[in-house]
């Protein structure tokens, strides 16, 4: 008796998937990592603009540079809100990636549950058959040494020295 194939090919699909689903996770988590980053330094940037605004303002700068000031700086904003959405984007799709992981680990662990399970079956029927060729034989030398008991050669051979 052979163990299956299947197992060990699904077994390694399966661990396949978790190493893609781990790689997945990890880019995710790099994607965050680089949003917080971007909304840092637009943050930093914000913080120098608006102090550059409001010491220009005491300079008494003309009205287009001041417009132009307060422009950037809502850009900058938007640009703030909009790595925010990014952010709780990157981090629903890593909460799915996670979900993901998870699901791919319990498949690699059942495929290889189901691995083991096959070559313990084969052992344990290894392991009978060699018993029953154990006992077969066993019977046939009890056999064999019942006819010998029962035989005319062996009943005088016995006789012969009782009577000594």
């Amino acid at each position: 008796m052979k163990p299956r194939a299947a197992w060990p090919f699904l077994a390694k699909k399966a661990k396949e998937k978790c190493d893609q689903a781990l790689a997945a996770l990890v880019k995710g988590r790099e994607r965050i990592k680089s949003l917080e980053q971007s909304r840092m330094k637009m943050q930093a940037l914000y913080a120098t603009y608006l102090s550059r605004s409001i010491e220009a303002e005491k300079n008494s700068l003309s009205m287009h540079e001041t417009v132009n000031f307060r422009g950037f700086l809502q850009q900058i904003q938007t640009l703030i809100k909009r790595v925010d959405v990014d952010l709780e984007h990157a981090k629903f799709e890593l909460d799915v990636l996670k979900g993901n992981l998870v699901a791919a680990e319990k498949k690699r662990i059942q495929m290889e549950t189901l691995h083991e399970q096959d070559l313990r079956r084969i052992q344990e029927a290894v392991i009978k058959r060699e018993q029953r060729e154990m006992d077969a034989a066993g019977v046939m030398r009890s056999e064999e040494h019942t006819s010998e008991l029962q035989s005319l050669a062996y009943l005088v051979c016995r006789l012969l020295l009782e009577k000594k």
